[in-house]
């Protein structure tokens, strides 16, 4: 996975109005009153304003995999599910309710991720709920078992090749905590469920062994300024495919280090 980064503020007019309803939210009376509250501006989150703002950040690709639209229809997802939360033990808790309205806890995602994750957002064993209108430090230290693709959690997931296309695989070097967290990431939202994703990342994948085998194969070949023309264009094709706005860049960084020669990667990846 790639963390996302966010850059500059949603827009004004939106956010005022989001807070305008959360703030009726937290006066409600009653679970019916809030309800009602909710029932009247379902969809508010669906505002082009705001899915346009975010898609943005990410180059209008999924969070959670890095697709394009071309894999599902792009949902605006709450991290923190807003009506009930669903438990690895299949119990069920009363949701984020009040972050309903909260733009940072939207997530984009492609339809199909996001049905799968659903509800669900189970917490580490012996952690407990973060309470309503807690500050947003509370949240961040709340033990959440799923990684939120805006942290640098996201380090924990890679990719591989496997006859079929190419698969989330857990990174190498992480500990037992990372192992879970992970894991249950890739089960809870189907990072390997859906043959047509792994597909089409088994192409970014052969895309960029080719140009390693490129990179690689220059040696043989007899002019020095043609070798060292192979070697840059294949650097240059592989910048193109890792950088932040590119499909599957993190695809693409996973097979230059998992297949690339040291100089390649230190080519690619220089500061």
């Amino acid at each position: 996975m790639r963390k996302v980064v966010i850059t500059g503020e949603p827009p004004a007019d939106w956010v005022a109005e989001a807070d305008a309803i959360s703030a009726q939210l937290q006066a409600a009376a009653d679970e019916v009153t809030r309800q009602l509250i909710l029932d009247r501006h379902e969809g508010f989150w669906r505002d082009a304003r705001i899915r346009d703002w975010l898609m943005n950040q990410f180059a209008n690709k999924c969070w959670y995999t890095e697709a394009e639209e071309s894999i599902s229809p792009i949902h605006v997802d709450h991290f923190r599910p807003k009506g009930r939360v669903k438990n690895l033990d299949g119990s069920y808790e009363d949701g984020y309710w009040w972050l309903s309205f909260n733009w940072k806890n939207y997530v984009i995602a492609g339809h199909l991720i996001n049905s799968k994750k659903s509800d669900l957002f189970p917490l580490m064993e012996g952690e407990r709920r973060a309470a309503v209108n807690c500050p947003e430090m509370q949240l961040r230290l709340e033990g959440a078992v799923l990684i939120d693709p805006l942290t640098e959690q996201t380090r924990l997931i890679s990719y591989d090749r496997d006859d079929d296309g190419c698969i989330a695989v857990l990174a190498g070097g992480i500990d037992d905590l990372e192992r879970f967290k992970a894991e249950k990431t890739i089960e809870i939202l189907g990072l390997n469920r859906i043959d047509r994703l792994n597909q089409k990342r088994g192409i970014k994948w052969d895309e960029c062994l080719k140009h390693i085998q490129d990179y690689r194969g220059a040696r043989a070949q007899g002019a020095q300024a043609l070798i060292w023309l192979t070697k840059e264009m294949s650097i240059a094709q592989l910048k193109d495919k890792v950088k932040y706005d590119a499909e599957f860049s993190s695809i693409a960084e996973a097979c230059i280090r998992k297949k690339a020669p040291e100089s390649l990667i230190a080519a690619v990846f220089q500061r």
